[in-house]
């Protein structure tokens, strides 16, 4: 209906303008604000109620309205994001905030080996297990630093393998790869991304790579965007778990890696560069598209 469109479309452009351009008067449609609430209107209160319960979760309380409408059509409710951007603003429900996330590079400061950079910032694989990208952040904890080193399988933008440890060493980095080695089979042809750390730098991160036949690359010095997408998986944990805790313990934190990772992030945590389904359910799709065109 005519009145509807103006009502949905009020933040974008003028009142006067949309009644003008689609034939009706002014008076006519602030009539038909004033009568009794129909179908649309009870239908977007449900809508309301939903976004409130879903905003009302931990960590989907940082989600925008993009976000919010593909988890409200996976949740049976059928609207479009004008709606969505438009009922929370006007119910001022709004995205959480948090502070801001800072890249931090692995001290490159070393005489070992460099591998050349293989992606030169080209994400992009057509295949599971095609390129694994790796790095390591920190984590505070009453007890001192925990640091956590994740392995992120580009195609899917899965976690595929993670460890934590109290020390920053080679064995912290060999412990995340060997668990994504567990994790995946077919490995032909798998290349591994990181930046010019001494860890990954490392003759016995060398020679495990070796062993499993998984060719090396690596970021120039100091260059966060040569890992862009790891980055980006490190920012939004941080956000959306670590900056929200007060972990007592190393264990206390590892905890939450394990909640964070292997329950919110693969598996239900919606990714814009997937088309808004998590990773668990991209790799599903695309393995059953696969089945049936074979």
């Amino acid at each position: 209906m005519k009145f509807d469109f103006v009502k949905e479309h009020k933040f974008h452009w003028p009142i006067e303008i949309q009644c003008r351009a689609l034939g009706i008067s002014r008076s006519g449609y602030y009539k038909h604000l004033k009568r009794e609430p129909g179908k649309t209107a009870l239908k977007q209160k449900e809508i309301v109620r939903e976004i409130r319960k879903i905003h009302g979760t931990e960590r989907f309380d940082d989600y925008g309205s993009p976000r919010m409408h593909q988890l409200l059509l996976k949740n049976g409710y059928s609207c479009c994001v004008n709606t969505v951007a438009r009922l929370m603003h006007e119910e001022n429900i709004k995205a959480r905030l948090s502070k801001k996330f800072k890249v931090l590079t692995t001290d490159s400061n070393h005489e070992l080996p460099i591998a050349p950079n293989l992606l030169n910032q080209q994400f992009v694989a057509e295949r599971p297990n095609q390129i694994w990208l790796t790095d390591i952040t920190y984590i505070n904890t009453k007890e001192g630093v925990t640091y956590l080193c994740t392995v992120l399988d580009l195609y899917s933008r899965k976690v595929v393998g993670w460890a934590t440890s109290r020390k920053i060493n080679a064995e912290l980095v060999i412990s995340a790869l060997l668990q994504a080695i567990i994790l995946r089979s077919s490995l032909k042809g798998l290349i591994l991304h990181s930046d010019r750390g001494s860890q990954y730098a490392s003759h016995a991160f060398q020679e495990c790579l070796s062993q499993y036949g998984v060719v090396q690359s690596m970021s120039r010095r100091g260059n966060c965007y040569d890992n862009a997408p790891q980055e980006s998986f490190y920012k939004s944990f941080k956000v959306e778990e670590v900056y929200r805790r007060d972990y007592e313990t190393h264990e206390e934190a590892t905890r939450g890696v394990r909640d964070y990772i292997d329950r919110f992030y693969n598996c239900e945590r919606l990714h814009s560069s997937l088309g808004y389904v998590s990773p668990a359910e991209y790799e599903s799709r695309r393995l059953w598209e696969r089945s049936e065109t074979a």
